[in-house]
């Protein structure tokens, strides 16, 4: 990466690095993988970070890489405790990740996967659609591990990260 843009890469990795290690803890269900992951991510993305700025969105090429090193570290169980991504599209499941499981606005949720307000809210709305279509076993196991996340959370929280603001 030319010292030109070296300033510009820290402050975004700066901006994003601690929300991207809660959805890769989430994602994985270890906090290890999830920072294994999300190293992975910045490494590649300084790689590429020129091409990066000549994008229309850089957090949406980034958002795109963190999904998936995520993905590729997921094993979909009976026991992973956050199985919206075996259940939705990616997108929808991020936003429901972002939004109701990190307790995100859709503003902040959008500037993180590089969207549009109203394609975040789209993207909810859509994945609320396709939940309901869910028999309501499964329906029951999301609502009672977002409800556990919302009442305390402390459970699913990696150790050594703050909550922010």
């Amino acid at each position: 990466m030319p010292n030109a843009f070296c300033l510009e890469y820290a402050a975004f990795r700066d901006l994003h690095l601690d929300w991207y290690l809660r959805y890769a803890y989430v994602r994985t269900g270890e906090w290890t993988r999830a920072t294994h992951c999300v190293e992975a991510v910045f490494d590649a993305l300084s790689a590429r970070w020129v091409d990066a700025l000549r994008s229309d969105c850089p957090a949406a090429q980034a958002w795109q890489l963190l999904r998936d090193y995520a993905s590729e570290r997921t094993v979909c169980t009976e026991r992973h405790r956050w199985s919206i991504h075996c259940l939705l599209h990616d997108a929808q499941a991020d936003t429901v990740l972002l939004h109701h499981r990190l307790g995100l606005s859709v503003a902040h949720t959008a500037d993180l996967m590089g969207l549009h307000n109203h394609s975040v809210r789209a993207l909810l709305r859509s994945a609320q659609r396709a939940l309901e279509q869910f028999p309501p076993c499964v329906a029951s196991r999301l609502r009672a591990t977002r409800s556990a996340t919302a009442h305390g959370g402390a459970q699913c929280e990696p150790r050594g990260v703050s909550r922010l603001p």
